[in-house]
């Protein structure tokens, strides 16, 4: 029931709360995946200079110890709605590394569909994940994606995203994350028209299956938002 009543909260807070890199809902995936991984999420990111608001939820299904579906669904604050729909994803997750490895690697490929006359999207990631010691982890991931359907761009544009964990007592997570979009791969912007994201974040459990996870993102570039705050719950089954 407490679980229950957390998740509802703050999807009511959140509401009070364009989809575009100033509100990013996506993290840094890992390429590990759990056998009968089960969980739910909830997420919103927040831009106080432009008041706006992403938000999204999202269901992971492991189908065996290798490959794991998720299918999120966004909305985002519009001139319309406090809550119009931004996009639909599929995801699917595949870990190419065994269970028992310091450096672990995989692959996740994206499907996006939009309305409005929107391009959908496509995208790839390659992920890695390393454990530094025994409470010390690093991810990496590369990214390429392409617009597909109505007004795509044309080529494929890149980004790279990366944070650097350490795990305390009781199953609480400090750290950092840094995320980079260039551009075109055949065009890479000048270092000013770049977004690049980084701060600081937090996760720490609030039940045995329930975690929050908050983080702000500074802008490093002209380009970049001032500042992006983020919260983060994941409910496992």
């Amino acid at each position: 029931m407490l679980i229950r009543l957390l998740f509802c909260v703050a999807i009511a807070c959140s509401a009070s709360f364009s989809l575009a890199q100033a509100q990013l809902t996506s993290g840094i995936s890992g390429p590990v995946v759990h056998e009968g991984k089960r969980a739910a999420g909830y997420r919103a990111a927040y831009d106080p200079d432009a008041n706006g608001l992403a938000q999204r939820v999202h269901y992971d299904h492991a189908l065996n110890g290798k490959f794991l579906l998720r299918g999120v669904a966004q909305a985002r604050k519009t001139s319309r709605s406090d809550l119009d729909f931004d996009f639909f994803q599929a995801e699917l997750r595949w870990q190419l590394t065994p269970d028992s490895a310091d450096w672990q690697q995989g692959l996740r490929f994206d499907v996006r569909i939009r309305d409005d006359d929107r391009p959908g999207l496509v995208a790839a990631h390659w992920m890695h994940q390393v454990q530094l010691t025994d409470s010390v982890r690093a991810r990496f991931a590369a990214i390429v994606s392409g617009d597909v359907g109505n007004d795509a761009r044309d080529g494929v544009f890149l980004q790279t995203r990366g944070d650097l964990g350490w795990r305390l007592s009781g199953g609480v997570d400090l750290g950092a994350e840094l995320y980079n979009s260039y551009g075109p791969a055949d065009d890479i912007l000048p270092l000013e028209r770049q977004s690049h994201l980084a701060g600081p974040f937090v996760s720490l459990p609030l039940t045995d299956s329930l975690n929050l996870r908050t983080s702000a993102l500074l802008g490093l570039t002209e380009a970049s938002p001032d500042v992006t705050f983020r919260l983060f719950l994941t409910q496992d089954f």
